[in-house]
């Protein structure tokens, strides 16, 4: 019969069902959540590569600092070791501190509070007085030369040579044994130390010769007590230049010893200034030409010499 063979309704339903089903539709569907929360997890990554990027940020900043510190550094260094540095102009000349009027101008730049480091300061301060005080005596030995050969029957050599101690001596001091000084501890100059100790060591001797008054070289000791017999008024007067050289030689002879002990322990030696000045002063073009020049003289003078005695 015909309704015996239709199917039931829910057979019909389910084999539509049947028909109808697709396995991958499921799995789409299913998986759509995870997609969307994989989409949704990518609201993170900004935050982490925001971290990150003030992590740079501020690594940059503390290096940029560091840089800035190192420069200031160095500027520092240049500024204590007198290194020219790039677009900066070189300090203008002070000493000797002339008047306005003198159509002479300051050769040198000195002061000791800026280039010489806190710990020499003192040192390089007491032979700088020992310098003023030779030019002291010096002078006064030039007046009291003076009031001796006008008053007492004195030499007239003997002041002309005063003079003449006045205008070289003074200086030759501050160029050979108290400007090397200087820039030893300025530049840590072990040769410097060395050009002071051999001249100031010579100088000292000379010295001594000026306190003596030996001969009348200077208005020394010796004179001085004889001049007591003249005139007690112009030994006076001498006794002041003999008092004056006696200061400077005790403070030549403590400056030696003092800047002696700094340098034997500040690890100097002879070997250190050797080589700095064939660094220095052998390694300058001209030092070099000239000796190349004076070989080259020499060899061909001795060339001439063998030549001329061979015909």
């Amino acid at each position: 019969e015909p309704t015996s063979q239709q199917p039931p309704p829910s057979a019909t339903g389910a084999g539509e069902h049947v028909e109808g089903f697709n396995p991958f539709a499921a799995q789409g569907r299913a998986g759509a959540v995870p997609t969307h929360q994989a989409v949704s997890g990518l609201g993170n990554p900004p935050a982490a590569m925001s971290d990150e990027l003030f992590r740079k940020q501020e690594e940059l900043e503390r290096k940029a600092q560091e840089l800035r510190m190192r420069e200031e550094e160095l500027n520092r260094r240049q500024h204590t070791l007198k290194i020219p540095a790039p677009n900066i102009t070189q300090r203008p000349h002070n000493w000797p501190p002339l008047p306005s009027f003198i159509p002479i101008e300051p050769c040198f730049y000195q002061d000791i509070e800026v280039e010489i480091p806190v710990q020499f300061q003192k040192t390089v301060t007491v032979v700088y007085y020992v310098f003023l005080m030779y030019v002291l005596a010096l002078c006064v030995n030039v007046i009291a030369s003076l009031f001796y050969m006008i008053f007492a029957g004195g030499p007239v050599g003997q002041l002309l040579l005063a003079i003449i101690q006045l205008c070289l001596f003074s200086p030759c001091s501050f160029l050979f044994w108290f400007r090397p000084v200087y820039k030893a501890f300025r530049n840590d100059s072990s040769f410097n130390f060395m050009v002071f100790f051999f001249v100031l060591f010579f100088h000292s001797l000379f010295t001594l010769v000026q306190t003596l008054g030996v001969s009348s070289y200077a208005c020394g000791w010796i004179n001085t007590i004889e001049t007591f017999s003249v005139s007690i008024p112009i030994a006076l007067i001498m006794l002041i230049s003999a008092l004056c050289f006696t200061a400077a030689l005790g403070g030549m002879v403590y400056a030696l010893l003092r800047v002696h002990k700094l340098y034997r322990g500040s690890g100097f030696s002879i070997d250190k200034a050797r080589q700095e000045f064939t660094n220095g002063v052998m390694a300058d073009r001209n030092v070099q030409a000239a000796a190349s020049a004076a070989t080259t003289a020499a060899a061909g003078a001795a060339f001439q010499q063998a030549a001329q005695g061979r015909f």
